[in-house]
C-alpha cells in the first residue's frame, strides 16, 4: 500500500429526532439526507489511529474535521480518501452540511476517493446487497453490536460514548476491507 490514505466515516441523525424515533422504517430512511438530518460524529483513521469528532454542535464537529483533513493532506495532494459508501453518502453529506453551516472546506478531487462498496461490487448499477457489517462478518472482522438504526436512539439518550465506539470499530473494519481489496486487486477495478 504505497499510496498514503486516510479513512472517513460519519454518523447522522434526523434534526427532528423525537418525531423520527416513532416512524416506520421507510419513513425513517427518507429522512436520512443532508436537508432533514445532521452529522453527530465524524471519524478519521490515519496511520493506525482514529480521531472521532462527536457531539451536538455540528458546526464545531465539521470545523474540527476540516482542520484534521488539512493537517493530513497538507503538502500532499496524493492522499487517498477511503470509505464505504463514501461517494454516495459520507462525502456528499459532509459537503452539504458544511455548506449549510457555513464551514470552510478543504478542496479535494473525487479522483482521490475510493469507495470500497463501489469497488467490491465492480460499480454495479442500482441497489446492491452488502452492508459494512455484512462484509465484516464475511471477512471475520470485529464489529460493534450497534446497528446504524440504533444511532438515533443512542443520540437521543445522550450515549455519545457508544456512538464513538461504534464509529471507531467501523473505521477499523473499513481499513480491513481496504487491505483485502488491495490484496485481491479489487482496488484496481475502475469505472472507466
Amino acid at each position: 500500500m504505497a499510496n498514503p490514505y486516510f479513512i472517513v466515516s460519519i454518523e447522522t441523525v434526523p434534526i427532528e429526532i423525537e418525531k423520527y424515533i416513532n416512524l416506520d422504517e421507510d419513513s425513517k430512511r427518507e429522512l436520512l439526507n443532508p436537508i432533514d438530518s445532521k452529522i453527530i460524529a465524524i471519524g478519521i483513521r490515519c496511520q493506525n489511529k482514529n480521531k472521532i469528532f462527536c457531539g451536538e454542535n455540528e458546526k464545531e464537529i465539521l470545523d474540527k474535521f476540516w482542520f484534521e483533513w488539512n493537517l493530513i493532506t497538507k503538502g500532499s495532494s496524493y492522499n487517498l480518501i477511503i470509505g464505504f459508501n463514501i461517494s454516495s453518502f459520507d462525502i456528499p453529506f459532509i459537503a452539504t452540511r458544511s455548506f449549510i453551516n457555513g464551514n470552510i472546506i478543504s478542496p479535494f478531487s473525487l479522483k482521490q476517493m475510493i469507495d470500497l462498496r463501489d469497488k467490491i461490487n465492480a460499480y454495479r448499477y442500482g441497489k446492491t446487497r452488502g452492508k459494512l457489517k455484512e462484509y465484516a462478518s464475511l471477512l471475520k472482522l470485529k464489529t460493534s453490536e450497534i446497528e446504524g438504526k440504533d444511532i438515533a436512539k443512542l443520540y437521543s439518550d445522550k450515549d455519545l460514548d457508544k456512538i464513538k465506539s461504534h464509529l471507531s470499530d467501523n473505521l477499523k473494519v473499513i481499513e480491513g476491507l481496504y487491505k483485502r481489496a488491495v490484496e485481491t486487486n479489487i482496488i484496481k477495478i475502475n469505472r472507466w
